[in-house]
């Protein structure tokens, strides 16, 4: 029997993101006169890309200027992207356990932070997918079926962990297995939920 491939999502799932995403969205909410945001209120719109979480955390009434809070955001988050992030408990073992060829990385992020955050933690993974890697991203199945074409797996082999809802969805539409982080949001819905990594490499005997 082969064994099991994984794709994981990034913010939530592997790194805990939130308090610096919400330090960057608060630096393009004062540029634009607004008053700062608790981590809170910004968690909720995390996972969907950059647009949406901009759009989520900004009024209507400023979205005309979602150009230049992308400009803020950008400049801040790149000088502060692991301020406080931190990988959740044993990320890094089950990424270098796993290993470049049963192993990829799927996210929403821009590709840009993506390969900076990598290279300072030192993870390795055989295909990385970002939110502007392809013309589609998640909930799209794009992503998920190009990384695991790229890892040459059949995506009904594949299981993909993630912690929201859209990756939920996108583990749907690309027809792989999902399980879910017990510390996201998505975990009281999904039909696995991981408590620890090493859950991963336990069951890699069994199919996903």
């Amino acid at each position: 029997m082969s064994r099991p491939v994984f794709l994981f999502d990034l913010d939530g799932t592997l790194l805990d993101t939130d308090a610096d995403l919400a330090a960057a969205v608060n630096a393009a909410r004062a540029a634009l006169g607004l008053p700062a945001l608790g981590v809170d209120a910004v968690r909720p719109h995390i996972g969907w890309g950059l647009g949406h979480l901009l759009r989520g955390t900004l009024p209507a009434a400023q979205h005309a200027r979602l150009s230049a809070a992308r400009e803020h955001f950008h400049a801040h988050y790149r000088a502060h992207l692991l301020d406080h992030s931190r990988p959740f408990a044993d990320a890094d073992a089950v990424v270098a356990a796993l290993g470049p060829a049963r192993c990829g990385l799927v996210t929403n992020k821009p590709g840009a932070f993506v390969d900076a955050l990598i290279e300072r933690l030192g993870w390795r993974f055989g295909v990385v997918v970002a939110g502007d890697t392809l013309a589609a991203r998640k909930p799209d199945a794009a992503p998920l079926r190009h990384a695991a074409e790229a890892l040459g797996a059949e995506p009904s082999t594949v299981t993909y962990v993630g912690d929201s809802e859209v990756d939920l969805e996108a583990a749907a539409a690309a027809g792989t297995a999902f399980a879910a982080v017990a510390w996201g949001r998505v975990a009281p819905r999904a039909p696995r939920v991981v408590e620890r990594f090493a859950e991963l490499l336990d069951a890699e005997a069994r199919p996903c």
